[in-house]
């Protein structure tokens, strides 16, 4: 015969509170045995403990109600529960990816300022780079204006219209104390850049909300935009796949003529393939299977290809939700500037 117990009973056998079993009674997750009909006091049989138990494990993980009640009648409980074990784990990334946010906004709320030297042509090249991923329309000001910081001995300048993504790196000649972050109007470097080159070294100097380049008699001043820079940083540094690498001339013959979106795909062999005939460069490869693809706006490609240095372009595929990143295929040890690019997806696509 199997031992009765009160509620109070199955909360110190189970680590449930009474308030929570009450709950779980009327969830219709785990009914008491039997119930007095005048006194309404609850009563369990010692083969609920084990129940009880579980239910107390699952719900210190926060596992949804529904599916506690799906486990414990045995339906596919295992599944159940690694389901909700890849919830919590993506829940964890998010989490950290946000925190890494707010971070960045803790440490963007301390006034920062210092000069930072570089090379003149350096920015100049940098600002060639980043500047076709400026929206100068966009109604957010940080959109509008290329973003400057310092990483270490390291100048980087970002552009991005959220649907592509610029980066350039220079290295300085002279780092400040305190780390620069500052976004300043597109137009103010892109006006500047000529008029830097051949002229040795150019200091950028941040005071408060003004920023200014100086270099031999030339001075620029300008007004630092208002707004938080998109976190690039998180974007740029989670971009895995699969390389490939091709040449810009061939890329820019290819894609002519071929509308607005574009397929792009990289077969197990290497090569990369263009549209949905997955014509190659060389020789079509149709019995070859594309390992990933992705479809991005034409125009986009074609000014970030142009952007970056050299013929030889490295492709980095994710599939088809996750950023195209172009760089150039080598850069040697005594070049100035590091630049990338970034693609987001127009939609995820298939190559037949």
């Amino acid at each position: 015969m199997n031992a009765v117990l009160s509620i109070g009973e199955l909360s110190r056998a189970s680590g449930l509170s009474v308030s929570a079993l009450r709950f779980y009674d009327k969830a219709g997750v785990l009914a008491p045995h039997t119930v007095d009909p005048h006194s309404s006091y609850r009563r369990y049989t010692d083969q609920q403990v084990d129940a009880a138990v579980l239910l107390a494990a699952m719900r210190r993980v926060g596992m949804p109600v529904k599916e506690m009640t799906a486990v414990l009648s045995g339906t596919d409980p295992h599944a159940l529960l690694d389901q909700h074990l890849c919830r919590l784990e993506q829940g964890l990334a998010d989490a950290r990816r946000e925190l890494t946010r707010i971070h960045r906004l803790v440490d963007g709320r301390v006034e920062r300022g210092g000069t930072v030297v570089v090379d003149a042509d350096d920015l100049a090249d940098a600002v060639a780079s980043v500047r076709f991923a400026v929206d100068p329309k966009s109604e957010f000001p940080a959109l509008r204006g290329i973003h400057l910081e310092t990483d270490g001995d390291v100048l980087r300048l970002v552009a991005t219209d959220r649907y592509r993504l610029a980066v350039a790196e220079i290295a300085a000649v002279h780092s400040p104390q305190k780390s620069i972050a500052v976004t300043v109007p597109s137009t103010f470097l892109t006006d500047a850049a000529p008029r830097l080159r051949r002229h040795g070294q150019v200091a950028v100097t941040v005071d408060a909300r003004t920023v200014t380049l100086r270099c031999g008699e030339e001075e620029f001043v300008s007004e630092a935009l208002d707004g938080v820079f998109p976190d690039h940083r998180s974007l740029s540094s989670a971009v895995p796949g699969t390389e490939a690498t091709i040449s810009a001339t061939e890329l820019r013959a290819v894609l002519a003529g071929r509308g607005e979106r574009v397929d792009l795909g990289v077969l197990d062999s290497g090569s990369i393939v263009v549209g949905a005939q997955q014509r190659g460069f060389a020789d079509p490869c149709r019995d070859r299977p594309v390992l990933f693809h992705v479809q991005v706006n034409a125009g986009f490609l074609l000014d970030a290809v142009a952007a970056l240095p050299g013929d030889q372009l490295t492709f980095r595929f994710g599939g088809p939700i996750a950023p195209l990143a172009i760089r150039p295929r080598s850069v040697s040890s005594s070049a100035s500037v590091s630049a990338y690019s970034l693609l987001m997806p127009l939609q995820p696509a298939a190559l037949t």
